[in-house]
């Protein structure tokens, strides 16, 4: 049976105006000085820094400063908190449902808080569409957390599927499924949806169109056979 697993930040939802906004303004409490959004997104993606408080420690110390790791996830919270409700839908509900209908497994593997992904979910109506998820919280090893494959593995395991599809839009989702065709060495294709951020990353499809990526997962989603997957990195 082959499921098809999401990402949720870049995916799922916009977050340029939620996460993006959290990392520049916690960075910005600590170091005094202003710090452009292009500075922040282009560190988070060309280092595939999946997690959000590491992409702002990281940041803090890329213009010299210092932060105490706990005291910026406080404030990081605070903040995204406060902005979280500028989150937009990207994929539609609809494509979900369709999926589901049709007995495809959906899961979510993310490197949100539990609370921050019920919250979003919630918000848009999205829950019930998806058997599991895996968020942050469940991998209580940090070296084991996204990029690391072991979420993809877990995801999958708990979703009963012998293959399936993972769409995400950054290096870290891309590190993720290669590993994770490595180290368990099943099929797992590659979906890139560079809708909101629009990098080049080696991948099974590649679209920045909702309308594409809604007729590839129909296609791979259903009993006939599909193309073998796309050799990467």
């Amino acid at each position: 049976m082959k499921a098809v697993i999401f990402d949720v930040d870049g995916v799922i939802v916009d977050v340029r105006e939620s996460y993006h906004r959290a990392i520049k303004e916690t960075a910005e409490s600590f170091l005094g000085v202003e710090v452009p959004l292009e500075l922040i997104r282009d560190l988070k993606f060309s280092r595939a820094i999946n997690n959000d408080w590491d992409v702002t420690y990281e940041v803090i110390r890329e213009l010299g400063g210092r932060a105490d790791y706990k005291e910026l996830v406080s404030r990081f919270t605070v903040i995204y908190r406060r902005y979280r409700e500028r989150e937009k839908q990207l994929l539609p509900s609809a494509l979900f449902a369709e999926l589901k209908r049709g007995g495809v497994p959906l899961g979510i593997v993310t490197g949100r808080p539990r609370e921050d992904l019920h919250f979003v979910l919630d918000r848009f109506g999205l829950r019930g569409f998806f058997s599991v998820t895996v968020d942050e919280d469940d991998i209580q090893d940090k070296n084991l957390r996204k990029p690391h494959p072991f979420p993809l593995h877990l995801c999958v395991e708990m979703l009963s599927a012998d293959e399936g599809v993972y769409v995400g839009d950054s290096p870290a989702d891309l590190e993720m499924v290669v590993g994770y065709r490595k180290l368990y060495a099943k099929p797992m294709k590659f979906v890139h949806f560079r809708k909101v951020v629009s990098l080049k990353l080696p991948a099974d499809f590649s679209t920045e169109k909702e309308e594409e990526l809604i007729d590839y997962l129909l296609r791979e989603a259903s009993p006939s056979p599909e193309e073998e997957q796309v050799s990467l990195p």
